[in-house]
C-alpha cells in the first residue's frame, strides 16, 4: 500500500500527461496485483463446498467412498481460484517421528487421490498403528486442475507446481530446462518466478509447519518408488552417516533414483533440505485401478511411516523453518 501511495504522489507532481498516464497504469496493475494476493489467501468457498465437489467429480469412478466423513480437516490459504487447500492430521502429536503425504499435485493422474483418501480412511480406522508417529496428509494439493473438465496437470493459472519450488538452481535452470529438454511443453511450465503459485507454496509451510523427518509425494503412472534424497549428490551438505541412514529408506522401500528436476519438490526437499523424500509413482491414472494400487502399495507406505530417522541437528530444524 505504501508503494500505491507514493505512486499517487508522482501522479500529482508529473508535468508530463505520458508520465502521468504510466503512473495510472502503474497503480491500476499494482491494485489488481494486491487484490490478487488478498484474495488467493483466503478461500472463497468453504471446505464442505470443497467436499461436495469431490464427491461429485470421482461418482463416475465407483470408488464407493465419502471423501470427507469423519476427517478433521485443516485449511493453510487457497488455490488461484480460491479453493481451500487442506490437509488431516493422525497419530501422536508430540512425535517426532512425522511423515508428510501429498497427492494430487499433477490433478490429470487420478488414482494418487484414492491413495490419500483411502490412506485418511485406514489410519481414521487403525489409530493404534500411529503409537509413536504422526503422519500429516494433503490429499489435494492442486484442486483446481482437478475440477476442470479434461483434468489437468498444472494449476489454473498453467502452471507445473512441481516445477514451481524455489531450489537454488531454479533461476539459472528452471526455464531453460522447460525450453530445452522439454521443448517448452506447456504440461510442464516451471512458472515465471519461483514459488510463485500457491499450491506449491502450500506444501512448503506443511513442510516448515511440521518439519517432517520423511516425505511421501504419490503420482502416477511412471510404476515405481522413486527416492529424490538425501544422497550421494549431497555429500557437501550433510555428514555422510545421516545420508547413510536416509539411504536406508531407500533400500528398505527398494526404490530407485531416476535424478531430480529444478523447481520439484525432490530437490528441494531431499537435496536442498536433506529431508528424505520419496515419490511412489503409481502403475497408470486409470481410476478403475485405484483400489488395485491401495492394496498393493500399502504396506510399503506403512513401512515408510514407521521408518525412523534422527534428524541432522538442531541447526538442520531451524534451517528448515527458515526457508
Amino acid at each position: 500500500m505504501r508503494h500505491l501511495r507514493n505512486m499517487k504522489i508522482f501522479l500529482n507532481r508529473a508535468a508530463s500527461p505520458l508520465i502521468a498516464l504510466t503512473a495510472v497504469i502503474a497503480i491500476a496493475i499494482a491494485s489488481a496485483v494486491l487484490c490478487t494476493e488478498a484474495s488467493a489467501a483466503e478461500p472463497k468457498s468453504s471446505v464442505g463446498e470443497l467436499c461436495a465437489s469431490i464427491s461429485k467429480t470421482i461418482a463416475p469412478f465407483k470408488w464407493n467412498m465419502d471423501p470427507c466423513q469423519g476427517v478433521d480437516w485443516s485449511v493453510h490459504g487457497s488455490s488461484v481460484q480460491g479453493r481451500p487447500l487442506v490437509y488431516t492430521e493422525f497419530g501422536d502429536p508430540q512425535s517426532k517421528n512425522v511423515t508428510l503425504v501429498f497427492a494430487m499435485v499433477h490433478p490429470d493422474e487420478i488414482t494418487p487421490l484414492y491413495m490419500g483418501i483411502q490412506l485418511i480412511r485406514y489410519l481414521q480406522g487403525h489409530p493404534a498403528d500411529l503409537k509413536d508417529a504422526r503422519v500429516i496428509i494433503a490429499p489435494l494439493v492442486n484442486p483446481d486442475g482437478f475440477f476442470v473438465n479434461p483434468k489437468i496437470r498444472m494449476n489454473s493459472r498453467g502452471v507445473d507446481v512441481n516445477r514451481n519450488f524455489a531450489t537454488h538452481d531454479w533461476k539459472t535452470n528452471a526455464l531453460r530446462a522447460w525450453k530445452v529438454r522439454y521443448k517448452s511443453n506447456a504440461r510442464r511450465f516451471p512458472g515465471h518466478e519461483p514459488a510463485s503459485e500457491p499450491e506449491t507454496r502450500f506444501q512448503v509451510q506443511l513442510i516448515q509447519k511440521f518439519q517432517p523427518r520423511k516425505i511421501l509425494s504419490i503420482h502416477s503412472p511412471l510404476n515405481h518408488m522413486d527416492y529424490d534424497g538425501p544422497s550421494s549428490l549431497s555429500l557437501d551438505k550433510f555428514p555422510k552417516d545421516y545420508i547413510q541412514e536416509c539411504l536406508k529408506l531407500r533400500t528398505q522401500l527398494n526404490a530407485v533414483s531416476t535424478g531430480f528436476f529444478p523447481g520439484s519438490l525432490g530437490n528441494y526437499a531431499g537435496q536442498e533440505l536433506g529431508i528424505p523424500t520419496v515419490t511412489l509413482e503409481l502403475p497408470t491414472a486409470n481410476a478403475a485401478k485405484a483400489s488395485e494400487y491401495w492394496i498393493k502399495f500399502q504396506s510399503g507406505i506403512h513401512s515408510m511411516i514407521d521408518f525412523k530417522i534422527e534428524p541432522l541437528s538442531p541447526r538442520h530444524d531451524l534451517a528448515i523453518g527458515l526457508q
